[in-house]
């Protein structure tokens, strides 16, 4: 069977119709919009609210209202896209989740052919399709406060927007609160030896990069190689996946838990697991993860997508990040989870670094320390 190039172009352009239908299924949107309506939003200076009514009016005016985003769990935020939604009346955002390797190959498709379908690719803390110089743009954001600085990476093309926390686990059924670990050094107690249980260190997941920030120049004096040789020799017991962790500890099989993300740690106390969440607070070893963003570059919907990144930079979306997303915001006032302290208080290790040639020397050690 052949196929002319009018077949070609009609079968991409039935896909691309096909694929937004499909999106559309998945979305969180509000009220019908009034164009004559100006938007106050709570908080922001008179500057950013100006920036932000230029960019929902013309968005509003030309159509140009449906929101897509690509990404691994996008719809886990309906919460937080709904309180935008709600300020924004006629937006609508469209999510749709994938793995990493998808969505690049997806967005990398759609700007090849010309049929682009998403406005925002929202990862973790390096999405590589912003590495690609010509798939992303860079973010106008005037909703920040005076002197604070966007914090971006490859070339602005990344912008991050929420930072979120690892904490230590107990089962609180088999661990009295004053005895749970409460610092990196504690684990090294003999009395924890065997009764630890983390994800495996040996494959890519957080904990390796946990471990390599614990090693890094920066925090070689407190912890560096030697920690993580004595950490590996206390026989620590390597879960199924890290998701497992928090629910390995709740079930009673350990009775701590090591580099657990907050999200998997949330969904098994929302359960009603015997858990609870230790900061390390006292050592400064505080892990947090950075939530990145890329505009795609010539979105179909650009002007609703700087809206949507001017409006989580406005304290109206810092505290919606913090109440609708359990994460940080990173402007200096941003407030922080509730039951989580604030980020003041949270002496962290350094953010991991996105390099893999970087990264590589730090996971060989490791992958000799905790061979199987």
């Amino acid at each position: 069977m052949t196929f002319s190039r009018t077949t070609l172009r009609l079968t991409t352009a039935a896909l691309a119709v096909g694929a937004l239908a499909a999106l559309t299924a998945c979305s969180s949107g509000g009220a019908a919009a009034d164009p004559g309506k100006t938007i106050e939003v709570p908080g922001a200076s008179a500057a950013g609210n100006s920036h932000m009514n230029d960019l929902y009016s013309k968005a509003v005016k030309e159509g140009k209202t449906d929101l897509v985003l690509y990404g691994p769990s996008v719809s886990s935020q309906k919460a937080l896209f709904k309180v935008f939604t709600d300020r924004f009346p006629g937006i609508k955002i469209v999510q749709q989740d994938q793995p990493d390797a998808q969505s690049i190959t997806k967005i990398e498709t759609e700007a090849q052919s010309g049929n682009r379908i998403a406005d925002i690719y929202d990862g973790g803390e390096s999405p590589q399709v912003a590495a690609k110089p010509d798939l992303c743009t860079t973010a106008d954001v005037k909703t920040a406060p005076d002197g604070f600085e966007i914090p971006s990476n490859y070339d602005g093309r990344l912008t991050y927007y929420a930072m979120r926390y690892f904490v230590f686990v107990y089962n609180t059924d088999m661990v009295k609160k004053d005895e749970a670990p409460q610092n990196w050094k504690d684990l090294l107690d003999p009395k924890w030896k065997g009764k630890i249980t983390v994800g495996d260190p040996t494959v890519p997941g957080g904990i390796r990069y946990i471990l390599t920030s614990l090693m890094v120049p920066e925090s070689a004096d407190k912890w560096g190689k030697s920690y993580v040789e004595a950490l590996a020799k206390q026989d620590v017991q390597f879960a199924q996946s890290e998701p497992n962790v928090p629910a390995d500890v709740a079930s009673g099989r350990f009775p701590v838990g090591i580099a657990v993300y907050q999200g998997f740690y949330e969904d098994v106390k929302a359960k009603g697991g015997p858990i609870a969440a230790v900061f390390p607070l006292d050592d400064g070893g505080n892990f947090m993860s950075r939530t990145g963003m890329c505009i795609v570059n010539k979105a179909p919907h650009a002007d609703a997508a700087q809206l949507y990144i001017n409006w989580l930079y406005s304290p109206e979306g810092q505290k919606a990040l913090a109440e609708k997303n359990n994460s940080y915001g990173w402007t200096p006032d941003a407030p922080g989870p509730q039951g989580a302290p604030a980020l003041g208080k949270l002496g962290r290790l350094p953010f991991s670094n996105p390099d893999p040639d970087f990264n590589q020397p730090y996971f060989d050690f490791i992958n000799t320390q905790f061979k199987k």
